[in-house]
């Protein structure tokens, strides 16, 4: 990767040609969407990698652990500038609320189906991450819409050596609602394979925070979490408790 660096620490960019070498390995798993039943059954499937079906070429490799690895710089500096600009107390507990936080990386194949007469196809429903942050990377093909407070569908078109931050769950809890957790999901547009590379910043697997006297976030075990979250003001008297299974 060609990596341009600043006194944060952060790299500034990236070269398109590493995706494309994750895209090739990515080539063995094709047919196994099209076994799925839905595109939720095949997010959870080998067209993810999140564990190979066959061990990668050293060369892929190596680029996952130096993209995840950079990715993991970028959130943390990303957290850092988001929480600064919200003041008070928030800025304060950077350190000591985000220095265990980690990521996983996961590499997703769509394809469309085969025998459709629609022009767009729901690749992924609407839905919210359950990380701090989400960073995704989508190629030329794109698909990827984000909500507006409104309600109304935007498309987030691809953009050469541009990644796209989503705020999820975890945030939202913390800052107490001060940060909106992003409602996206994929619309297929054409009749090709998309693929993207989303990496979930979270806290550690079992944690208790408070950020108010009036605001509690737990999060337990690495694949069934839950937070329960008690708002100011109006919202003081309901207890919002959401979950998902990673």
């Amino acid at each position: 990767m060609d990596f341009k660096g600043d006194e944060s620490g952060v790299k500034k960019t990236m070269s398109p040609c590493d995706v494309e070498a994750l895209k090739k390995c990515l080539e063995e798993h094709k047919g196994d969407h099209l076994k799925c039943q839905s595109h939720v059954e095949a997010f959870r499937s080998s067209c993810s990698l999140k564990k190979p079906n066959s061990p990668l070429q050293p060369a892929s490799n190596e680029i996952l652990k130096d993209y995840g690895s950079k990715l993991s710089c970028l959130s943390r500096r990303v957290i850092e500038i988001v929480i600064s600009c919200l003041g008070g107390n928030f800025e304060k507990k950077f350190e000591s609320e985000f220095s265990n936080c980690h990521g996983y990386l996961r590499i997703i194949n769509y394809s469309p189906p085969e025998c459709t007469a629609e022009k767009e196809v729901e690749g992924l429903g609407m839905h919210t991450d359950m990380s701090c942050i989400t960073i995704v990377y989508q190629d030329e093909v794109g698909g990827l819409q984000v909500r507006s407070k409104e309600g109304k569908w935007m498309d987030i078109n691809p953009c050469e050596e541009t990644l796209i931050v989503n705020i999820g769950d975890l945030m939202q809890a913390w800052s107490n609602g001060k940060l909106r957790s992003s409602e996206h999901r994929v619309v297929l547009k054409q009749r090709v394979n998309r693929f993207s590379l989303a990496f979930f910043w979270c806290f550690e697997d079992e944690k208790n925070l408070e950020q108010t006297a009036d605001t509690e976030l737990t999060v337990m075990e690495s694949h069934l979490r839950s937070y329960t979250s008690k708002i100011r003001e109006s919202y003081e008297k309901s207890i919002v408790s959401r979950s998902i299974v990673m």
